[in-house]
């Protein structure tokens, strides 16, 4: 039987320093790759900027074995629920032994600290604060740091607050009552906010911000912009040092990215339909926040919107995964949903389609290997509880599949049915 290692990843677009988790996995562990991959929203709620089934692609051509969806009801949570639904993918596979994970703090004993923050006496007492206004991340920093008697300004040093750090302690609690060894992987490059590229590795913010720019570049009047600035090769330490070749020409083909007035303009009509009242019962709000969403309608952009209902409490990633929420105009029960209901194959390649053959025996959950638009005739061999939340998670994929083709740059990518239209990619 073959074992692999699992990965959660959005591949947003995917880059070197991606290639090199990768393959460092592969050097540790002596394992085939498998990804748990963000679909068509990421964490930090915001559309992918290539489809999934692009990304997955080129993960599978840049060695990951196989590629199945995290499902939108898990990518567009917080990082406890991102985490722990990926990890209850990759163990109802019945073929991962081992997850790595990038973090910036490899010295740190994420292990420990999940046992730590998993105790009843942490628990209580981060709901305590939870109840006095606290955010989680900031609970969890508390308690943590009071466990090992750390004074206020060591507790402050000592928090839990790069992206990658706060996901591997979530990926930490999601693993302890498993069987999945984690391993923790140095991250190469710039930080994961960085904004500028400066050499080879480089975060995949700025890698979207560089084609943003030069996307707009090409696009302004001939008035305003010049050779230099329409030069893709004009920046020494451009985006294409940044990301693996074959990588490079899909998002030169693809024209990535989406329509943000789109999206503006679809979003703001929603929030003036709905009242405080609507907007808590469609998206996962908390303590009156519901209110400072509505008051966002009378923006006058996105950006406005998002500094409008940003603040210490509320993160910007948070506020976006709300309006997202929004968009896709689903009961909030919807999104409280803990646990998957299917495996959805992306890509593969000959490993891979070995690794599906025995999940055919060794999954715990249906496998999904193509849609059609029967695909709801096809579960009579499913629980009828099992079958609603199946069709329920489904569904919801679908709907932010086509949500996210509508603010499609690409007129290829921008028609209904994608999610019917596509299959997943064999990779030689």
């Amino acid at each position: 039987m073959i074992t692999a290692t699992g990965i959660v990843a959005e591949y947003n677009p995917f880059h070197n320093g991606h290639l090199y988790q990768l393959q460092e996995a592969k050097r540790l562990t002596q394992q085939p790759i498998m990804v748990i991959m963000s679909a068509s929203f990421m964490q930090r709620g915001e559309p992918a900027c290539l489809s999934k089934w692009e990304r997955a692609r080129l993960a599978v051509a840049n060695g990951a074995a196989l590629v199945l969806e995290l499902p939108t009801n898990f990518s567009l949570r917080s990082a406890q629920f991102f985490a722990s639904g990926a990890v209850q993918l990759m163990q109802a596979t019945g073929c991962v032994s081992c997850l790595a994970c990038g973090v910036e703090s490899p010295e740190r004993d994420f292990w420990a600290l999940a046992q730590n923050i998993m105790s009843d006496a942490s628990q209580s007492h981060i709901k305590k604060l939870l109840s006095q206004g606290k955010s989680y991340a900031v609970a969890c920093a508390t308690v943590l740091a009071e466990a090992d008697n750390l004074s206020h300004d060591s507790a402050t040093s000592a928090a839990l607050t790069k992206p990658n750090d706060i996901l591997a302690l979530e990926y930490a609690k999601a693993l302890v009552h498993t069987d999945i060894k984690p391993y923790f992987i140095k991250r190469l490059g710039d930080d994961y906010n960085e904004r500028s590229i400066s050499g080879t590795m480089a975060s995949a913010t700025a890698i979207r911000q560089a084609l943003a720019s030069e996307r707009e570049a090409y696009h302004a009047p001939a008035s305003v912009t010049n050779a230099h600035q329409a030069d893709p090769g004009a920046n020494a330490f451009s985006w294409r040092q940044a990301v693996p070749a074959n990588v490079r020409q899909s998002l030169l083909a693809n024209s990535p990215g989406y329509d943000l007035a789109l999206l503006w303009q679809l979003l703001r009509y929603r929030l003036r339909l709905l009242c405080p009242e609507d907007i808590a019962e469609r998206c996962q709000c908390s303590e009156g926040l519901e209110n400072l969403l509505k008051q966002a309608a009378g923006c006058a952009s996105w950006q406005e919107a998002l500094a409008c209902c940003t603040n210490k409490r509320y993160t910007t990633s948070r506020i976006r995964r709300l309006f997202m929420q929004l968009l896709l105009d689903l009961p909030r029960w919807r999104w409280e949903e803990n646990a998957p209901a299917y495996l959805r194959v992306l890509a593969f390649d000959d490993t891979g389609r070995q690794l599906l053959k025995q999940m055919k025996s060794a999954a715990t959950l249906p496998l999904i290997t193509g849609l059609n638009r029967n695909w709801t005739q096809r579960l009579g061999h499913l629980g009828l509880r099992q079958r609603q939340i199946y069709i329920q998670q489904l569904e919801m994929e679908l709907q932010a599949t086509e949500l996210w083709s509508l603010l499609q740059l690409n007129p290829a990518l921008n028609r209904t049915g994608n999610d019917l239209l596509n299959s997943p990619s064999y990779v030689k």
